[in-house]
């Protein structure tokens, strides 16, 4: 009568599970295989050597949101001119396009530090604010809508041209200046040097990952010196030249497919069995 008995509560615990697992797949809506996407960025606070905002030019409106998309500071020192930071370049910090979920990574705007010999006073810190407006192509087209924003929160450090020793070993002298990120609404990966923000959309979990060129995790002595406490992230910028840093975007699907529950499901179920099997014994 035991096994009898063990047999059909196997069943019904092999069923169950099936019927959940089932019943997952048919609640889960499809897969969003194919994005459109609208990245805005523009800063939202900025503070120049002083403490005062009087020492940057803000400029370069972005039209979505209402910010500059391009901060100025510096007395030149040479014809070059002022030093500046900026994203989005001519658009102003708008860029717009298709991504494909699971895909390659696809180009957005690019951050560019103009990176001059200047006179005090000099960019200290910034805010810059990100949204990426998403929506929904295949396998349906939905309404778009805002992942949750992202606040860059900058330190930036104007090394001296005339000192001796670079705190950024690895530069040429002149000195690389030193820029300092802290990112509110996305995880950080030091692996990778990512940027992650998980989102749920329809049932689905996705994963916006976005990579910055040159960003990654700088020395004790670069945070330091730039006022961060250590195993900071940023990036560094030669001096003399125009910094492009390429943004890049990809979206992942991190959630297991409905048929991976199904056969999570058998394998628990077997699993009981042969420990029941065990005890019978």
């Amino acid at each position: 009568m035991k096994a009898v008995t063990f047999t059909k509560r196997a069943i019904q615990g092999l069923v169950g599970t099936l019927a959940v697992a089932a019943s997952f797949g048919a609640l889960a809506s499809p897969v969003v295989t194919l994005w459109g996407f609208q990245v805005n960025s523009g800063f939202s606070a900025y503070l120049d050597s002083n403490n005062s905002t009087s020492g940057i030019t803000a400029s370069n409106t972005n039209p979505n949101i209402g910010l500059p998309s391009l901060l100025t500071w510096g007395a030149p020192a040479t014809p070059a001119g002022q030093s500046s930071l900026g994203v989005g370049a001519a658009s102003n910090g708008v860029f717009g396009g298709v991504i494909v979920t699971d895909g390659v990574a696809v180009d957005t705007v690019e951050v560019i530090h103009n990176n001059f010999p200047v006179f005090a006073p000099t960019l200290k810190t910034a805010t810059l604010f990100d949204v990426i407006t998403l929506q929904a192509q295949a396998p349906n087209v939905d309404p778009a809508f805002n992942a949750a924003a992202l606040n860059f929160n900058i330190k930036f450090l104007e090394t001296t041209n005339a000192e001796g020793t670079c705190v950024v070993t690895t530069s040429p002298v002149p000195c690389n200046d030193i820029f300092v990120i802290d990112v509110v609404g996305a995880g950080f990966d030091p692996v990778s040097n990512t940027l992650v923000q998980k989102f749920l959309y329809d049932t689905n979990w996705y994963a916006a990952v976005l990579s910055i060129d040159g960003l990654g995790t700088l020395s004790d002595a670069e945070c330091a010196a730039a006022g961060a406490a250590s195993k900071c992230f940023g990036f560094t910028t030669v001096e003399n030249q125009s910094n492009v840093m390429q943004v890049h975007l990809a979206i992942n699907n991190t959630v297991p497919e409905p048929g991976s529950l199904a056969l999570l499901g058998l394998a628990l179920v077997g699993l009981g069995m042969a420990r029941r099997r065990k005890n019978a014994a």
